[in-house]
């Protein structure tokens, strides 16, 4: 079992909530810094997940940047959703009114694993001087301490497994808010669409555009970067949303990608019986050649597709909408045989092949 004594800073709420005591505040970086480092994983036995690294979690890479950006790190508290730790006593002085000693029996943390590694990680370096230099003192973090009794109230378990199943935030959300998604919606009702800014449970109709498809649609179509589109789907609303949604794409571009990417998925899931193999997987590099197709039909670029062009581009795609996917495969089945020779290919590596962008 872990025995600390937690300097807090600043004012605190404590509370006693049906069997459990509850203390509310907040502690300087460094000291949960300090905490990691004189006990390590043995805080974390409760926690639901190991540490996820700084490679490759977006998240985790964040929580860094922010505190080593000196114009940021003020604002940590505020960013961060806190630490959640559960403890079976703790005590402090209740006649002092602000920063608190808090003495800590039984001490794990529930929830917060990663911002308390990540925070480590940054803090704690062999080269960091930092710490030493005094540049974290007003960087604060909340901290929600439980004192869970062994024989009343909620288990510990219960607990832990609520405060982490509780539905996360998708980055599609987030970004609903973006000025330039409001403007797309407006502009597609102009054209008869419906664009989904907002996740929904219900299956979008075919004048409903989901924010999801679009950028799946876009980046395969305009950005003519298809693995990224069907692989690194949990990127489109992070590093590569502004790749997608830049400030010059037009709702008439958003629906027309759509449209050809409709169809090329629509070929995926229900491919005709003479299909080659490829069909499987070749949806969103089809749909970026049958955007090739497109524009070379109408004598334009993706730049002049705006609310005055749109109807073309849309009839188009409706007469020649099959004709330009037929077209798509059979440029695919000829990038293919120059790849690998003629040779037949398994479904595996049709699936790595395009998976890669071979």
């Amino acid at each position: 079992p872990v025995k600390e004594v937690i300097q807090f800073a600043g004012k605190a709420l404590v509370e006693d909530i049906q069997f459990v005591r509850v203390f509310i505040g907040k502690i300087a970086v460094t000291e949960l810094a300090r905490l990691m480092e004189a006990h390590g994983d043995r805080l974390l036995d409760r926690n639901i997940r190991r540490y996820l690294g700084l490679r490759g979690n977006r998240v985790n890479q964040a929580i860094r940047e922010t505190l080593e950006t000196p114009s940021e790190r003020p604002n940590f508290f505020v960013y961060n959703n806190g630490v959640t730790l559960i403890c079976e006593r703790f005590d402090f002085n209740s006649l002092q009114t602000e920063n608190h000693k808090v003495r800590i029996e039984g001490l794990q943390i529930i929830n917060g694993g990663q911002t308390s590694k990540t925070v480590h990680a940054t803090l704690f370096p062999p080269q960091s001087s930092l710490l030493s230099q005094g540049e974290f003192e007003t960087t604060h973090v909340l901290v929600r301490l439980y004192q869970v009794p062994k024989d009343a109230g909620p288990s510990i378990q219960t607990i832990t497994y609520a405060i982490n199943s509780q539905n996360p935030v998708d980055l599609k959300d987030l970004r609903s808010r973006d000025p330039l998604q409001k403007k797309l919606e407006l502009s597609m009702k102009d054209l008869g669409y419906e664009y989904r800014r907002q996740r929904s449970e219900k299956a979008p109709t075919p004048k409903e555009i989901s924010v999801g498809t679009a950028a799946e649609a876009v980046l395969s179509v305009w950005r003519k970067r298809p693995q990224q589109a069907k692989f690194r789907g949990g990127e489109h609303f992070g590093k590569l949303y502004g790749d997608i949604f830049t400030s010059e794409l037009t709702a008439a571009q958003v629906v027309t990608a759509v449209l050809l990417f409709r169809i090329a998925e629509n070929k995926r899931k229900r491919p005709p019986a003479d299909a080659p193999d490829l069909v499987r997987y070749a949806s969103c590099f089809a749909a970026m050649l049958m955007g090739q197709s497109l524009l070379q039909d109408l004598g334009t670029s993706v730049e002049k597709i705006d609310h005055r062009t749109f109807d073309a581009a849309r009839e188009r795609i409706e007469k020649k909408g099959d004709a330009y996917f037929d077209s798509a495969i059979g440029t695919l089945q000829v990038a293919l045989s120059k790849l690998y020779g003629g040779q037949s290919l398994s479904l595996q590596r049709l699936s790595a092949t395009f998976r890669r962008g071979d």
